[in-house]
């Protein structure tokens, strides 16, 4: 992998690089002040939110490490998934599999994932609708917190790891993907699939802005995005059967925590987001203190 960077780094690297580039074609309106004035202007004003995804970050990881002492309390339910849909994931990966459609799909299920879970923040608040952006970064944080239950104490193994002749076409696309999924996948985290939570708490979240503020589809200023994501989620209800990770029964658990994520945010949203601009309030006003004071005691030793 480009230089010694994991297959994860990697793609998040390119999903912020190409921020900029989305930005210009899904931004919902122009800003007066000059594209980069503004993405500092991102950077400088919502570092609350950033806040919010860093610990999400480490939360995620340390959850991660729950898994292996609780695996198994409760027991294996992978059983009970595939006494309901039974080879229907090793009949569309037997009647679709191409080594191309694998490639494409391998690296859209990284990259396309992890674009719309960072750019969603970043497409909101460039457009300084700072509220918006909150509830971006909330609904990643509350999605992946209602899942967390099903993932400790209903472990469902990916499809690749249970049902005999279906390929992990994903995890062994190469030794970087291998790897990779080695490191962070436990391959008992199948039910509800956050590929499909997480975007559509998104698309969720759009479309009642859109609604709240009186104005139909066609006119939504985030319309162009919210196909994006629309097409980008019908993408992965098929690829993350294709690849061999999740159960059909996946997707609609996907769809019932993204849109119970979206619930929790609309209802939550505004408090917390006046809870993070009042802390980045005072935040920014010690600081600001503080650096007048430097710059106060600076003049005096060169006035002395």
């Amino acid at each position: 992998m480009v230089l010694g960077m994991s297959i994860g780094r990697f793609l998040l690297v390119l999903a912020l690089a190409v921020s900029p580039l989305a930005i210009l074609v899904f931004r919902p309106r122009r800003m007066g002040g000059g594209f980069w004035r503004n993405l500092f202007r991102l950077s400088r004003d919502n570092w609350p939110q950033v806040g919010v995804l860093a610990v999400l970050y480490v939360m995620k990881n340390y959850v991660d490490t729950l898994n292996d002492p609780i695996r198994g309390v409760f027991g294996d339910f992978t059983y009970l998934i595939y006494s309901l849909e039974g080879d229907l994931v090793l009949w569309i990966q037997q009647a679709f599999y191409h080594p191309w459609l694998t490639e494409v799909l391998n690296y859209n299920y990284l990259f396309g994932y992890i674009f719309l879970t960072y750019f969603s923040f970043i497409l909101t608040a460039y457009a300084g609708h700072e509220r918006l952006a909150t509830r971006m970064v909330l609904n990643v944080l509350i999605v992946y917190v209602l899942a967390i239950p099903f993932y400790v104490f209903f472990n469902v193994q990916v499809t690749s790891n249970y049902i005999p002749g279906v390929i992990s076409l994903l995890y062994h696309d190469s030794a970087s993907f291998l790897s990779f999924f080695a490191a962070v996948d436990p391959l008992d985290n199948a039910w509800p699939s956050l590929h499909i939570g997480i975007p559509f708490g998104f698309l969720v979240l759009f479309w009642w802005q859109g609604r709240r503020e009186g104005a139909d589809f066609a006119a939504d200023p985030y319309r162009r995005y919210m196909i994006l994501i629309g097409a980008q989620l019908l993408v992965f209800v098929f690829s993350i059967m294709y690849l061999g990770i999740h159960w059909a029964l996946d997707i609609p658990g996907g769809l019932l925590v993204g849109y119970a994520g979206a619930l929790v945010v609309d209802e939550l949203g505004d408090d917390v987001h006046r809870g993070l601009m009042g802390t980045r309030a005072v935040v920014n006003g010690a600081v600001g203190q503080a650096w007048q004071g430097l710059r106060d005691r600076l003049r005096a030793l060169g006035g002395g």
